[in-house]
């Protein structure tokens, strides 16, 4: 058998692409067992898969080659799968520069920090941030990272582990759309003291300037030096629309997402959201201007739903979303070149909500090895025994989610980044949602209590003559479960089912199996919300779900990107 000519990381890389062509059938294929023949453009290529949970492939990476005309086997570039993904070339070269500065940030990871890392089971909640590495596991993109050198990823990527600083800015106020749970002074003096509040005020008396014409903004410092070397800024800072205001204030740290921000400086203020110009997995990272001070009030109605039901005030906990600021200037020429690339979300830190005896671990470590070569988990299964740890893990992580969905007609997209658990020594107790701002859908007709929504078309013109599917609000019910389903079982817990009965001969049919009984079991408390449930046809034999290598390809935008799966949950 061939050896494989590549590194650990690009191994990995062409695997994800291998797994996420036959989970999408973005090209055709047949299987004799587990060796699966793909057929692309431009030949025929081979590897060795199985099957899992919601039709998710795992390849073994080091059993994808090329089919010669003789019938031989040839190591495969990346070049070539790129290449049989799409046609279009500029398409090509973005891919192909996406996932090579994956395999370049991973590679740098894997020589230059892995072999200091120790065990990450003990460590806190914001350090663990740091540690998991890994990226996401299905797309191949997972550390794209557009415009990073590896300076950037050394100063700014989470894994690194380095502090930095802001930098202040001050904008004129007429293109500031502003959501302060409270009066601006008051506000800024809270987050960064009276002090800086002071020396602000008085940098813009300096340069002739009041508060009354002019407000704050933080900037990520890698996004400062973006906007600045590409000239995007030369005509706000030379008419003074804009001033750069000298003040370091608190340290901050990278979190997984990177452009979201904890405050190492007090591990209890607000983590804070900002907007930075690069491509990471599917998406550009800068914000949505419309989502940013649309965010608080999301949140607040959110807390409402939770105030408002005993079941899931005592098992749900929602990190507000309490402040937004976006920068979104009148000029029209103006305002397209700036669109979503200065703002800033301020996010509660999940330690304004820990009992004094709870730790929290985020969800993206549960399906993560340790160097000892077992799971993270594993510890905590020996401790608890490992059928008893997992049904309740199931049950503290899925019902507030499904409850939320069933019971109030809100879903939220609970992938494993915006998830967090709180536990006791390991035992679980509650969970925590979080980055709602974009990822909250509802629909009207399926709402339990519609006078409590956001008045959404008040809160940014975009909403006004906005259609069903392109905001918050979906056409069907359908669209919820989708949503719910697609994110918090098919890309996430299945993630977790795979792990378990590799590492742990857990069978995935049974974890699956316990996710079945713990929602009929929660109806059973709640017959009421039976018909609710019943209306999202849960266990139908299939689903959709996201296409997220397909929407990356594409050369025509689509409203929604989306495949049918076999649904793991009909087969029960």
């Amino acid at each position: 058998m061939l050896q494989p000519l590549c590194c650990k990381a690009e191994l990995r890389v062409k695997r994800q692409v291998i797994e996420a062509v036959l989970f999408e059938e973005i090209l055709p294929y047949e299987n004799s067992d587990r060796t699966y023949y793909i057929y692309g453009h431009n030949g025929v290529y081979q590897c060795e898969a199985r099957e899992t949970a919601f039709g998710r492939f795992r390849v073994n990476e080091e059993s994808i080659y090329y089919i010669e005309k003789d019938g031989s086997l040839a190591n495969v570039s990346l070049e070539q799968l790129v290449n049989e993904l799409t046609t279009d070339s500029e398409v090509q070269t973005r891919l192909l520069n996406e996932l090579q500065q994956t395999i370049r940030l991973t590679e740098w990871n894997e020589s230059k920090l892995a072999p200091h890392l120790q065990s990450r089971r003990d460590l806190p909640f914001e350090e663990l941030e740091s540690e998991i590495m890994e990226g996401h596991p299905y797309h191949p993109c997972y550390k794209s990272r557009t415009g990073f050198t590896i300076d950037d990823h050394q100063q700014f990527g989470p894994e690194a582990k380095k502090s930095f600083s802001l930098q202040w800015i001050a904008v004129r106020r007429s293109d500031v759309n502003i959501a302060f749970p409270y009066e601006e002074p008051e506000f800024f003096k809270k987050e960064l003291g009276v002090e800086v509040w002071e020396s602000f005020t008085s940098q813009l008396q300096q340069a002739e300037k009041n508060v009354i014409d002019y407000t704050f903004l933080p900037v990520h410092p890698w996004q400062w030096r973006n906007l600045v070397e590409s000239g995007r800024l030369e005509e706000v800072l030379r008419n003074g629309d804009l001033l750069p205001l000298d003040f370091k204030g608190d340290f901050y740290r990278a979190t997984q997402s990177v452009r979201t921000l904890w405050n190492e400086t007090n591990r209890e203020k607000a983590h804070i959201k900002l907007p930075m110009n690069m491509v990471n997995t599917s998406s550009l990272r800068t914000l949505a201007s419309h989502s940013v001070c649309t965010a608080p009030h999301i949140s607040l109605w959110l807390q409402k739903i939770v105030d408002s039901d005993p079941f899931l005030k005592k098992s749900l906990v929602l990190l507000q979303e309490y402040a937004g600021a976006i920068y979104e200037p009148k000029d029209e020429a103006l305002k397209e070149k700036m669109d979503g690339q200065l703002g800033v979300i301020w996010r509660e830190s999940v330690r304004c909500h820990m009992n004094e005896n709870e730790e929290a671990v985020p969800f993206t470590a549960f399906m993560m090895m340790e160097r000892d070569g077992k799971l993270f988990i594993e510890h905590w299964l020996t401790k608890y025994g490992r059928d008893k740890w997992i049904e309740r893990f199931i049950e503290v992580t899925v019902l507030p989610v499904w409850h939320l969905l069933i019971a109030h007609g809100v879903g939220v997209e609970a992938h494993a980044q915006n998830m967090v658990l709180l536990h006791q020594d390991g035992w679980p107790t509650r969970v925590v949602l979080r980055d709602f701002h974009e990822s909250v859908e509802y629909t009207e007709d399926y709402l339990a209590n519609p006078s409590i929504l956001p008045a959404f078309q008040s809160l940014h013109p975009l909403y006004k003559d906005a259609t069903n599917d392109e905001y918050y609000w979906m056409s069907s019910v359908e669209g919820l479960r989708e949503l719910v389903m697609d994110t918090l079982f098919v890309f996430h817990l299945s993630e977790l089912s795979f792990v378990l009965e590799e590492h742990s001969g857990y069978e995935e049919s049974v974890f699956w199996l316990n996710v079945h009984k713990a929602i009929e079991r929660h109806l059973e408390h709640f017959p009421h919300l039976r018909k609710r449930h019943e209306q999202l046809c849960m266990n139908q034999e299939h689903i959709y779900v996201e296409s997220l290598l397909t929407k990356k390809i594409s050369t025509t935008k689509q409203e929604s990107y989306r495949h049918l799966i076999s649904n793991t949950l009909a087969m029960i």
